[in-house]
């Protein structure tokens, strides 16, 4: 068979999900389109590229534009500009590495010595603010002198070290290399983020864990570099495999189906989607990932069906970190009936453990699974909780009680307020809240939004904040003066506390927010749903809400989609009818997530008594 001929793969290669990669090649079905958030992203990146050059080219002589259509032309353009020493390039195309099958164009490319530094524009953060104050490690330059050499410190940051970033800064470097241009001896690369400054990274530095693909990753952390090289050959490997099994069905494939972070915007969700459950697969249930999943089948664990079938009892006894080797040792010889208080009566603390999981004799020790223990030894000592998530997932009912919870509880008030916020990176532009007055014969309910439909997300918010603090606190003074019990809620509080503490910093209003959340007054539903109930799956709020019989009006994959009817509701171009329907669209949706976690909480306080415990599910 003639040799597969590999087409050269651009900088998102290495960072795609390698089953993505072989079906790419396989096409099994129509793929899907690309979502529209992910749609909008694009858009989003283009527009902050296209800002970033234009602050560069304002401030900046001797900075060179790449503007050919044709591909060959880029590049002749742009290693035309290397020759005559550009110091900056802006849209290039680098030369084909045909011998490594990479291609790439970076955003900008910036003289460095006697070569030159690749820089990537990207909508989002580049900095995280440094934890204690004058410690951050940042290197930035600022966009108009945006060279490696002019780069000073900010001590009140860090960079944020984005692997997918580093990544394709580490895709550009092996091109500029490869066409012998690439900055000797210094392997600094920037990121341009949406604060907008050039944040410089050492690609040479060992700041990541190895490719959790490999079967035998090397120890120790490694360099951007490294990861890069290790990724784009696994790839690489994937992408000829499916070719040659294209032709000829006989070669076999190296990637399968995977639950990994890309699979919400993939074009083959649905198809990996449908394998994955019909296999009961590994990977469906939180903490189970590549490394892990291959643990468990080196050990003949090969769906959850499997892993439920271990022994619960023996792996909690390992993550209680019980020493069963060591006790086992000492143990040896003795009669069954022999109490483990005596054998090692030094360690109350393990006796009262081994005790309150029903091991009491060394017969019970005897009596543990041995192939629990094995796994548990082999590196997944906490296995206990995901052989429950196992019995959970596969289980008949759709949610269980934890062990140990005899009945579910949640706290209630008199006046019942759940709060939800809608925001984009830039800013939190609408505050929804239902109130449910549960005083009388049938409970009042009634949904108010506080939104800013300014462009001007920065100043836009303050006012709906404002808006929303104000009529809040003044529903909690009236509910106190009547003598009625008050409580509020949200599901996962640190976004809502998130914003909360941001924007009421910013307007003086920090210590009003801080005695509401000491006032026992807050509570967050998702902490209370993960403290008494296990499902096997995700406990966000679009999972758990179904359990109530709650449905959103706009489908429950409307989340992303929020995004862009935000983009909508707010760009002029949209016309007055289009942003008045992203308006209402976004209202609507916010009210159905503030009805989404009442209706969860009356199903908590009802219904869900009914739910039978994990501990019913056999192993």
């Amino acid at each position: 068979m003639a040799a597969i001929e590999i087409k050269p793969r651009d900088s998102s290669f290495a960072k795609t999900c390698p089953q993505r990669v072989q079906l790419d090649v396989l096409q099994p079905c129509e793929p899907l389109p690309d979502p529209p958030f992910l749609q909008m992203l694009y858009r989003a990146g283009n527009e902050h590229e296209d800002d970033t050059f234009a602050l560069l080219f304002d401030g900046l002589e001797g900075a060179v534009v790449i503007d050919a259509e044709d591909l060959d032309a880029r590049e002749w353009q742009t290693m035309q500009a290397v020759e005559a020493g550009a110091l900056v390039i802006a849209g290039g195309r680098l030369p084909v590495d045909h011998e490594s099958h990479r291609v790439g164009q970076p955003d900008l490319l910036v003289r460095h010595g006697e070569g030159y530094l690749p820089i990537e524009v990207k909508s989002h953060k580049a900095l995280e603010r440094a934890r204690k104050e004058g410690t951050g490690t940042a290197l930035v330059s600022d966009v108009t002198t945006p060279f490696f050499e002019a780069a000073v410190a900010d001590v009140g940051h860090n960079p944020r070290k984005h692997l997918g970033d580093l990544m394709q800064l580490a895709h550009y470097r092996a091109l500029l290399d490869a066409a012998g241009i690439g900055s000797p001896g210094c392997f600094a690369a920037g990121v341009c983020g949406s604060e907008g400054v050039i944040v410089w990274h050492d690609l040479a530095a060992a700041v990541f864990d190895p490719p959790e693909y490999l079967a035998h990753p090397p120890v120790g952390q490694i360099s951007a570099m490294a990861r890069y090289d290790m990724e784009f050959a696994h790839r690489l490997g994937i992408y000829g495999a499916a070719e040659a099994h294209f032709v000829d069905e006989v070669t076999p494939l190296l990637a399968e189906p995977i639950v990994c972070e890309q699979c919400d915007m993939c074009r083959w969700r649905e198809w990996c989607g449908a394998r994955l459950e019909e296999a009961a697969d590994l990977s469906l249930i939180t903490g189970v990932g590549v490394a892990r999943r291959r643990l468990y089948k080196g050990h003949g664990i090969d769906n959850l069906h499997d892993l439920a079938a271990l022994d619960w009892r023996t792996a909690e006894i390992v993550r209680a970190k019980v020493d069963v080797d060591g006790l086992g040792a000492k143990a040896a010889g003795r009669p069954g009936s022999t109490p483990l208080a005596e054998v090692i009566a030094s360690r109350p603390k393990q006796v009262e453990v081994l005790v309150e999981l029903g091991l009491e004799t060394v017969a019970d020790l005897e009596a543990l699974d041995a192939k629990t223990l094995d796994v548990c030894a082999a590196g997944a000592s906490n296995a206990a909780g995901q052989i429950e998530l196992a019995r959970a997932r596969v289980g008949a009912a759709p949610a269980y009680r934890k062990r140990g919870i005899d009945a579910i509880t949640v706290p209630r008030g008199d006046i019942e307020v759940d709060v939800d916020m809608e925001n984009t990176n830039d800013g939190c532009y609408l505050w929804g809240a239902l109130v449910t007055d549960r005083r009388g014969v049938a409970p009042t309910v009634r949904y108010l939004s506080f939104a800013s439909w300014d462009p001007d997300i920065e100043s836009g918010e303050l006012i709906a904040f404002k808006d929303f603090w104000s009529w809040f606190s003044d529903e909690r003074a009236k509910a106190s003066g009547e003598g009625a019990s008050f409580k509020a809620y949200c599901y996962s509080k640190s976004a809502e506390q998130g914003q909360m503490t941001r924007i009421a910093d910013r307007l003086g209003l920090r210590d009003e927010v801080d005695e509401f959340w000491a006032s026992g007054d807050w509570v967050d539903l998702l902490e209370v749903v993960r403290a008494q109930l296990i499902t096997g799956r995700s406990m966000g709020l679009k999972e758990t809400a179904p359990l109530a019989g709650f449905s959103w009006r706009s489908g429950d994959g409307a989340g992303t989609l929020a995004m862009v009817k935000y983009d909508r509701a707010i760009d002029e171009e949209t016309g007055p009818s289009g942003r008045a329907a992203a308006q209402a669209w976004l209202l609507e949706y916010n009210e159905d997530d503030v009805r989404a976690t009442a209706a969860l909480r009356d199903w908590l306080d009802g219904p869900a008594r009914e739910v039978p415990s994990i501990e019913t599910v056999p192993g």
